[in-house]
């Protein structure tokens, strides 16, 4: 076997230590201290927190510095684990004092090297109780789970050397799939593999907050619901799955409640914009009589999203299908009962505020207005938080148009199948679509350079009790970009800012603003974009008065310009849908 070390000889450390170790090679531990194996640390700074240590013998994948490393004079290595025993991934001293920590392999090739895929499960919770981990992400394979983790790392890479004193890991069935994933992360994550009700136990034991990004939830969630609740762990997830959800409150608001354990829901794009659109309208003007929501977000859907439509009809039923049409479902009925204007949207209509405009489903429309209406409920009934929505408070979520056949149009392709076999129906046929090639794959999404076509305008508009009018102009980044902000966000503040969001009086199964009321949610969503990159940021503006109607009209104007020209250069080769 042939290797190099950086204290093999004079000449060679000389040179060594004066250029920066190639990429992507492989490396060895070939002399372990006396307590055990190489120290490893989760940041380059030597003195950054401490991740373990690497056995001897244990192959590593040598990673390029992150942008911008100091590189120590080529003695760090950045490393991702192929075999052996330690750490999945972190930063080496190579040598120190004319002793090689690790050596430069030469005859081995990664492919050579099968990782350990069940080396990785659950640690054991400390004597003393203190958590090993403050968040994990579960499902971190997939697309948004990905994206999520991306957003993480670079948020807490901002914070220095020690990411800011937070320990994070992410999770899945497959340590094999994780690996290369923790191996581009900059703040080193733990990599830990769960399958099964006892390991996802074990799981949630070990975090004081665990977010949930393996869908579908109908299929695969409530296990994860379950062990958080019973190991007093918060959760958070990204779903918009309506029938779902309300089971979850049936089977786990009070236990939840008395544990004093935040479930949240739907903290992605799909519920968090409008659920703070209206909370912020509610402290701006108090009790409201009516909240109305104009949407734009053009954007591709993900593989994820697309398995999540199939698997919901495919297992639709006659009692799933009328919870998904109840506005209510979740609660928040107001006292004048069901009436007219809380329906969803069935056919084209003009909009009542301005006129130019014909309406039609929102993709959030479902989801989103009966979050919001549960987010009204949970606030009355929490009188100490002193935030109340409005006794006859109507919620309308809307996208726009100005052509009344456009409309009709939209509303024939977003219509809720009339019944359980026609669900069952139009499944098959989105499953032969998929199989087809005709749509993508779990894990498959629109890649950063299509992403970055697409974005967010929302205008919601309020009016007050007392007849003031107020508006929030919301901006943001494509879709799922913005669906990893709000998860990773709220999942952040429930670990850092526990006493301030109360959870021993607040528990339970919650919607985004409900759960985040009185912390720095809002400011910390709106600090940086998608990855601490150039990007487009999430920004909240709260307006007094109504917008202008042509203001209005140019954001659905747009949104229908901006689909337009992404499907053309889609379907001319210039971007790809999905990856």
């Amino acid at each position: 076997k042939c290797v190099v070390g950086n204290g093999a000889a004079a000449h060679c450390r000389a040179l060594s230590s004066a250029m920066p170790i190639e990429a992507e090679g492989i490396w060895e531990v070939v002399l372990g201290t006396s307590n055990g194996g190489v120290p490893v640390t989760q940041g380059e700074d030597p003195s950054s927190a401490s991740s373990g240590r690497l056995g001897n013998g244990t192959f590593v994948q040598q990673l390029a510095p992150p942008t911008g490393s100091r590189h120590i004079l080529g003695r760090r290595l950045h490393f991702a684990k192929l075999s052996g025993t330690g750490p999945e991934t972190g930063w080496v001293t190579t040598s120190l004092k004319e002793k090689d920590f690790v050596a430069r392999s030469y005859d081995v090739e990664a492919k050579d090297l099968k990782p350990q895929v069940n080396e990785a499960p659950p640690p054991a919770v400390p004597a003393d109780g203190r958590r090993p981990f403050d968040v994990i992400i579960y499902g971190a394979s997939g697309f948004t789970g990905t994206l999520s983790m991306e957003h993480l790392d670079a948020v807490l890479a901002s914070r220095g050397g020690d990411a800011g004193g937070c320990r994070w890991a992410i999770a899945g069935r497959s340590a094999a799939r994780l690996k290369p994933l923790a191996a581009r992360c900059k703040t080193g994550p733990a990599v830990v593999q769960a399958s099964g009700p006892e390991e996802i136990s074990k799981l949630a034991a070990c975090c004081r907050v665990l977010l949930a990004a393996a869908g579908p939830y109908q299929r695969c969630g409530e296990e994860v619901i379950k062990a958080c609740v019973e190991q007093g762990t918060h959760y958070v997830d990204v779903t918009g799955e309506v029938a779902w959800v309300r089971e979850m409150v049936a089977k786990y608001h009070d236990a939840a409640r008395k544990k004093g354990v935040m479930v949240v829901h739907c903290a992605g794009q799909i519920c968090t914009i409008d659920d703070l659109s209206l909370y912020l309208l509610a402290q701006k003007l108090g009790p409201l009589k009516q909240f109305r929501e104009y949407f734009a977000s053009p954007g591709d859907m993900t593989g994820g999203t697309v398995d999540t439509n199939i698997d919901t009809f495919k297992n639709m039923t006659q009692e799933r299908l009328q919870v998904m049409r109840d506005p209510f479902s979740l609660g928040g009925k107001r006292r004048g009962g069901v009436r007219p204007e809380d329906a969803d949207c069935s056919e084209a209509l003009q909009d009542t505020l301005f006129p130019s405009l014909w309406l039609y489903p929102a993709y959030s429309t479902t989801t989103g207005s009966r979050i919001l209406r549960r987010s009204c409920q949970l606030f009355e009934e929490a009188p100490g938080d002193r935030l109340l929505y409005g006794e006859a408070l109507t919620v309308t979520i809307r996208e726009g148009c100005v052509s009344q056949q456009v409309a009709k149009k939209q509303i024939a392709m977003t219509a809720l199948p009339p019944d359980a076999e026609t669900a069952k129906v139009i499944a098959s046929a989105m499953l032969s679509n998929v199989a087809g090639g005709r749509g993508p794959k779990p894990g498959q999404g629109p890649p950063p350079e299509t992403r970055l076509m697409y974005y967010s305008d929302v205008y919601a508009v309020a009016e007050g009790e007392n007849g003031s009018w107020a508006h929030v102009h919301y901006t943001g980044p494509e879709a799922y970009e913005a669906t990893a902000m709000s998860c990773v966000t709220a999942a952040l503040t429930l670990a850092e800012e526990g006493e301030r969001l109360q959870p021993a009086s607040r528990g339970g199964v919650l919607t985004p603003a409900f759960a985040m009321h009185g912390s720095s949610f809002v400011e910390r969503l709106q600090a940086v974009s998608f990855g601490n990159g150039g990007g487009r940021r999430m920004t909240f503006e709260v307006r007094a008065g109504k917008p202008s109607e042509d203001e209005v009209k140019e954001v659905a104007k747009a949104k229908m310009k901006s689909v337009a020209s992404t499907q053309a250069d889609i379907m001319g080769g210039k971007l790809k849908a999905y990856t």
